[in-house]
C-alpha cells in the first residue's frame, strides 16, 4: 500500500498574489479552491460580512486580515473580494452558511486591488495615487487635495464618494491592501505616526460611507513590540479596526480537506493502519481523529512549524506539499507509523542558504551538525542510529522555538515520542509501551 493511494493529494504551492484576482477566470478558481474550516466561517459570517454590508447602519470599521506567510491571507482577501465584485462566484463558495450571508455583499462593491513593494512614498501617497488612478479606469474623475493644503481627510473622502455614488449610485467602493505590515516596518518615527493616523482616517471613514478597506499583516500588529513607540497611535487605529486572526485550526483544516483530502474508505484504511500503534504514544487514541484527517503529517507538525520564531517566511502549506510528492510512489512502512513529524523540516531549513545568514540559526545548525557527525562516526549501537539522527534534528528545531536559543527549555523524552512518532520494533516486541 502506497501513499497516494491513502490520499487525494492537492498541492499548494504557488503563492496566490493578491491581484491575481482583477482577472475573472483567477477569481473563479481562487473562490473554488478556497476552503473554508467551520471556525473561519464563523469569522466572516460575525465579523468580515457585517463590517462590509452598507443596507443596515452599524458601527463600520476598517479590516485586518492577520495570519503568517503562507497560512491564506491573500487568498482570503482575494476571495472575499472577488464575492464583493462579483455575484456569480457565490456558487463557488464551499461552505453553504457562508454563501447564504454572502448574498448581502456580492456583486455590491466596486474593488480596487493593490500591494505595497519598496518604496518610501508615504502611505497617504501610495493609496491615494491608488485610488485616483483606478477611479479614472471606472469613470469617475477625482483628485486628492494637496496633503499640505487639508487638516483632515474625512472631507476628501466624503467627496471622492459623492462623486462616485453619481456614477454608481448602487455600489460601495473596498480598497483592498496586502503586504501593509512589511511597508509600516520600514518607515521611521515621525513617518510611522502619520501613517498611522491616515490609517486611524481611513477606518474612520468607513462608518459614515460606502468605501471599505481591507489590508492583510502578518501579525496583529496592536499587539506587536516592534511598535510600542507609537503605542499612542496604534491604540487610535486599533479602536478603528477590527481583526480576522488566521489561526493553526484554519491551517490545519485547509491541510486536511484540500492537500490530504480523503474519502471514508481511505479515512478507515488509515485508522486501521494506525490503531495497532496507537498503545505505544500518550495521545493519539486521543486525538485518532485528528491524526486520520491529517495523515501522513503528524498532528504536532504544524503547531511545532509555526513556533520557529527566528524564521520569517514559515510556508508551512508549500512545504507540506514539496514534502508529500516526495513520499507519494513510497510503500506506506508496516513496523512503524509512516507519519511526517517536525524533525523532516530541519533539512529544509539547513539546505535554505539564507537562513545562514541569521547568527542564530547558524548556531544551532553549526551544533547540530557537530552532533550528527558524532553519531555517524561514533554511535555504538546502528540500530539505533536513524532514531538518534531524528531525535538531533528535533531538538534542533524546537530550538528556534523558543526566542532565544540560550533559554533552558526543552523537551521531555514523552513528548519527543509522541511528538515524532518514534517506534522500536523490537520493544513493541517485548510488551513495552
Amino acid at each position: 500500500m502506497k501513499y497516494g493511494d491513502l490520499i487525494q493529494f492537492d498541492p499548494i504551492e504557488s503563492v496566490v498574489q493578491l491581484r491575481d484576482a482583477d482577472k475573472s477566470s483567477a477569481a473563479q478558481h481562487l473562490v473554488n479552491t478556497y476552503v473554508i474550516s467551520d471556525e473561519m466561517a464563523e469569522r466572516l459570517i460575525q465579523l468580515v460580512i457585517p463590517q462590509m454590508q452598507f443596507e443596515r447602519p452599524v458601527d463600520n470599521k476598517g479590516l485586518l486580515v492577520v495570519g503568517n506567510y503562507g497560512t491564506g491571507k491573500s487568498h482570503l482577501m482575494s476571495v472575499v473580494s472577488s464575492l464583493a465584485s462579483n455575484a456569480s462566484l457565490l456558487e463557488g463558495v464551499n461552505h453553504s452558511d457562508v454563501r447564504d450571508a454572502a448574498k448581502q455583499i456580492a456583486g455590491r462593491f466596486k474593488v480596487i486591488r493593490t500591494e505595497i513593494g519598496a518604496t518610501t512614498m508615504s502611505l497617504r501617497d501610495i493609496l491615494v495615487a491608488e485610488l485616483e488612478e483606478s477611479l479614472d479606469k471606472l469613470g469617475v474623475d477625482y483628485v486628492f487635495p494637496e496633503a499640505g493644503t487639508i487638516t483632515s481627510h474625512k472631507r476628501a473622502f466624503e467627496d471622492m464618494m459623492e462623486k462616485f455614488g453619481q456614477a454608481y449610485p448602487e455600489h460601495g467602493l473596498l480598497l483592498v491592501v496586502d503586504e501593509l505590515l512589511d511597508y509600516l516596518r520600514t518607515r521611521k518615527d515621525q513617518e510611522l505616526i502619520l501613517d498611522l493616523n491616515f490609517l486611524r482616517e481611513i477606518g474612520e471613514v468607513c462608518k459614515d460611507l460606502r468605501f471599505r478597506f481591507m489590508a492583510g499583516v502578518q501579525e496583529a500588529i496592536f499587539d506587536s513590540p516592534r511598535f510600542a513607540f507609537v503605542a499612542d497611535s496604534i491604540r487610535r487605529v486599533k479602536d478603528r479596526f477590527e481583526q480576522i486572526l488566521i489561526a493553526r485550526s484554519d491551517v490545519k483544516y485547509v491541510v486536511a480537506e484540500r492537500l490530504l483530502k480523503k474519502t471514508a474508505e481511505q479515512q478507515a484504511k488509515i485508522r486501521d493502519y494506525l490503531t495497532p500503534f496507537a498503545k505505544f504514544y500518550g495521545n493519539m487514541n486521543e486525538r485518532m481523529d485528528e491524526f486520520v484527517r491529517l495523515f501522513p503529517v503528524h498532528p504536532d507538525y504544524i503547531d511545532t512549524f509555526e513556533r520557529v520564531t527566528v524564521v520569517e517566511k514559515r510556508e508551512v502549506l508549500k512545504t507540506l506539499s514539496l514534502g508529500m510528492k516526495g513520499i507519494l510512489d513510497k510503500d506506506v512502512p508496516q513496523d512503524e507509523p509512516g507519519l511526517i513529524a517536525f524533525d523532516s523540516y530541519w533539512n529544509t531549513l539547513k539546505q535554505n542558504a539564507s537562513f545562514r545568514a541569521i547568527p542564530d540559526i547558524r548556531a544551532v545548525i553549526d551544533c547540530s551538525q557537530v552532533l550528527e557527525s558524532r553519531i555517524e562516526n561514533a554511535f555504538p549501537r546502528k540500530q539505533y542510529k536513524p532514531m538518534a539522527l531524528r531525535l538531533i534534528r528535533a531538538l534542533s528545531l524546537h530550538r528556534l522555538t523558543t526566542g532565544d536559543i540560550y533559554a533552558p527549555m526543552g523537551a521531555s523524552a514523552e513528548e519527543l515520542r509522541d511528538r515524532l512518532c518514534l517506534f522500536d520494533p523490537l520493544i513493541a516486541e517485548l510488551g513495552s509501551d
